[in-house]
């Protein structure tokens, strides 16, 4: 049994210090920063972390890995250690900063969590595969979870691995993926839910927008998109995300005379 854990929780880990220490000193996390580190595994990561955050909080579900780490760092004073799923994990609420090299097997969940939490972190970076990475910040062209999340946050790619960065060498190319909250988000905190759902009727079944939208909006979407200049069979995907912004805002947020 134990062996099958270990398997269904098992990571690609970093190997390089100086590698993760240069990544961990060349991002924003500094020594006033509450980290939180998911699957610290080795602890490569957690080692450059602790030097520079105040403190850090490590979850890891494997216990094995657990045991290590909880031994290796056992005098660490700015490191409190969970034995714990982190899809279970209660974030804080308190102002806070990600950096992990996650198990690809829950990468989207893991994104999903944090981005849409109550209170996602400050900023965040996370090892992750470099398709999803690629498909999560529209970098090949925009798509549903880029439009929904781009009003408040920022998406980079802040570094492309070597398989070889890896033990075990993963059969995937893999990226340093980072997420920040824009400090003028194009729409308030409090409109995130209502305009989420706003694109998800948008999106539809890949249908146009304008047929998509009327089921919900009525006649209200032919008065928005004469007024904002859209043609009346543009596709979800063909739509930037400023003209979603002006659409929602038109529909939901205004009046219509």
């Amino acid at each position: 049994m134990e062996k099958l854990q270990r398997k269904l929780f098992s990571q690609n880990f970093l190997h390089n210090r100086h590698l993760a220490s240069r990544l961990i000193r060349s991002s924003s996390v500094g020594k006033n920063d509450l980290v939180i580190e998911i699957g610290p595994g080795k602890g490569i990561l957690t080692e450059q972390l602790l030097q520079c955050a105040q403190y850090v909080l490590a979850v890891e579900i494997d216990p094995h890995w657990y045991a290590y780490v909880q031994h290796r760092f056992m005098y660490a004073q700015n490191l409190t250690l969970y034995k714990a799923d982190v899809l279970q994990f209660k974030l804080p609420s308190l102002p806070y900063k990600v950096f992990a090299n996650i198990p690809f097997s829950i990468e989207g969940k893991i994104v999903r969590q944090l981005i849409d939490a109550q209170h996602p972190p400050k900023d965040c970076y996370l090892v992750i595969m470099k398709n999803l990475a690629y498909r999560l910040s529209g970098r090949c062209g925009e798509n549903l979870f880029s439009l929904m999340h781009k009003p408040w946050f920022n998406f980079s790619i802040i570094h492309h691995f070597q398989k070889t960065d890896f033990t075990p060498t993963p059969n995937v190319e893999a990226v340093l993926f980072r997420f920040t909250k824009n400090e003028k988000p194009l729409l308030s905190w409090n409109e995130r839910v209502r305009y989420q759902k706003f694109m998800k009727i948008g999106f539809g079944q890949g249908l146009p927008v304008m047929k998509n939208l009327k089921r919900v909006y009525g006649d209200k979407v032919i008065y928005a998109f004469n007024k904002l200049g859209m043609r009346n069979d543009i596709r979800p995907t063909k739509l930037l995300l400023q003209q979603w912004v002006s659409l929602y805002r038109t529909l939901t947020l205004q009046k219509v005379s």
